[in-house]
């Protein structure tokens, strides 16, 4: 009787050397998909932030209250999660508040903050910031800065 063991072993192997093979596609695919994914929000909030444009009007403090005016020049930008407006007087000290929601195209808006900490500030930036898909608010890079 003829006893073929040694084809056989050569198929299992190949079998398992191509199972392994599709293994390491699998777990490199779900990889390099996920950074793919996370790179492109990335990109399409950096992007939304490139077309935004708010800018202070005006802005005055005294007796420690400060009103801000400012105003959302571009007309055709994506909706924002909300602004950050921060006062600051150059040194480490900033008063920052969250006005959330989005902000109208060419309407002019006035925020009152109302017991600031910092002295005497002399600068106003407003920061612009998206929500993404994980619900983190995502900053825009590049703040609209004003001089009192």
């Amino acid at each position: 009787m003829i006893s073929y063991k040694k084809g056989l072993s050569e198929v299992v192997t190949t079998l398992i050397i191509v199972l392994l093979v599709l293994v390491a596609i699998g777990i490199v695919w779900v990889v390099v998909n996920n950074l793919l994914q996370g790179g492109s929000e990335v990109v399409e909030i950096n992007n939304k932030c490139m077309k935004l444009d708010i800018r202070v009007s005006a802005a005055k403090c005294t007796d420690g209250d400060c009103i801000v005016t400012y105003k959302r020049h571009d007309t055709e930008g994506d909706a924002i999660a909300g602004i950050k407006i921060i006062l600051s007087n150059g040194a480490t000290s900033q008063d920052a508040v969250n006005v959330s929601g989005d902000i109208t195209a060419l309407a002019l808006n006035t925020e009152t903050i109302a017991e600031i900490l910092t002295p005497d500030p002399n600068k106003v930036e407003i920061v612009a910031y998206f929500v993404d898909s994980a619900g983190n608010e995502q900053l825009c890079p590049t703040p609209t800065q004003f001089d009192i």
